[in-house]
């Protein structure tokens, strides 16, 4: 019987794992979180890679003896030392299991390009930036977070949000549609009760993500704070790809930049278009966006590599459904 491959996209909200042999796709799973530099730690975090596998091969019938290959996309593999210790707890949750541990900006341009190549810009709970030629030269921007480097992501958005309707509350800033939905989310009746909640740790740090929808919601509605912070967030997303261009360098001809992460889809296309406008100035001729295939599907397909007969078909039957569905 012909080798099965398995990839997973592991990130701060879920962890998907996807199964395949011959271009057809045998299962798919989904657990939780499993950033290890999140609430649920190092410990939670490979507990649900290893579970997400787990299922992922039960639901296909198979043991690790017969998978070829699989391929882990993990959020927080950023340096050798978290990979090493990442691959190291994974083999003790997955005895004989052949597999590599990537970091989670890898599938995601292997997926979401049409080429292979080209810069992925990821914009979740986080940003991160890697650009990637045909001659294999590759360079990442970011991913450690705000105090190296780092701007654009749902918890700067998030913390943002919270910042602006304060100062809107007491005066101190212009009013915003963000006052009155901030307070409504998080379940507080003014911003005095806010702020002790907030002091005595009443509200939990990661709840404060919910905040996010509430700028595209009322950027969409025309409040000019919440558009400002949607054009300042594509500001420092375009600085950050232009970067990686820069440094490799890629010309100013064609080349394919990839939008991934939820908030490329929010309520407000500003971020998109105000990004789109900025990344026209600088590459005119770029090719901009939105994944043609899931982070999963990229780990996947990089789990075959051009080994699997079926890597081409297994590429088609992806891109031409969006929910991946095992075939039997």
């Amino acid at each position: 019987m012909s080798a099965v491959y398995i990839g997973v996209d592991g990130g701060a909200s879920k962890t998907e794992a996807v199964a395949a042999r011959d271009g057809k796709i045998l299962a798919m799973a989904r657990t939780g979180p499993s950033n290890p530099q999140g609430p649920v730690g190092f410990d939670g975090a490979m507990d649900a890679v290893g579970q997400a596998v787990s299922d992922v091969m039960a639901q296909a019938g198979v043991g690790a003896a017969a998978v070829r290959r699989a391929v882990l996309g993990l959020a927080g593999a950023d340096f050798p030392e978290d990979i090493a210790k990442m691959t190291e707890g994974l083999q003790q949750r997955l005895p004989g299991l052949s597999f590599a541990v990537v970091n989670d900006t890898q599938i995601a341009l292997a997926g979401g390009s049409r080429s292979g190549f080209g810069i992925a810009v990821i914009c979740g709970t986080a940003t991160n930036v890697l650009a990637r030629r045909a001659d294999g030269q590759q360079f990442s921007v970011g991913g450690l977070g705000y105090e190296m480097g780092d701007y654009g992501g749902g918890a700067d958005l998030a913390r943002d949000v919270l910042h602006h309707a304060f100062r809107s509350a007491e005066g101190r800033g212009p009013k915003t549609l963000l006052e009155e939905r901030v307070l409504e989310r998080l379940g507080q009746p003014d911003y005095a009760s806010l702020r002790r909640a907030m002091y005595f740790g009443a509200i939990h740090p990661y709840a404060f993500l919910a905040l996010v929808p509430l700028c595209f919601e009322s950027a969409r509605q025309g409040d000019g704070v919440a558009e400002a912070l949607l054009r300042t967030m594509a500001d420092a997303l375009a600085t950050s790809v232009v970067a990686a261009a820069r440094a490799l360098p890629f010309d100013r001809g064609e080349m394919e930049v990839i939008t991934v992460g939820s908030l490329w889809n929010g309520a407000s296309d500003l971020l998109r278009t105000h990004f789109g406008e900025i990344m026209g100035e600088a590459y005119p001729a770029c090719d901009i966006h939105a994944p043609c295939l899931s982070p999963a599907a990229g780990a996947l397909l990089m789990a075959s590599g051009g080994d699997d007969p079926g890597q081409e078909a297994l590429r088609r039957l992806l891109a031409a459904q969006e929910d991946m569905a095992p075939e039997r």
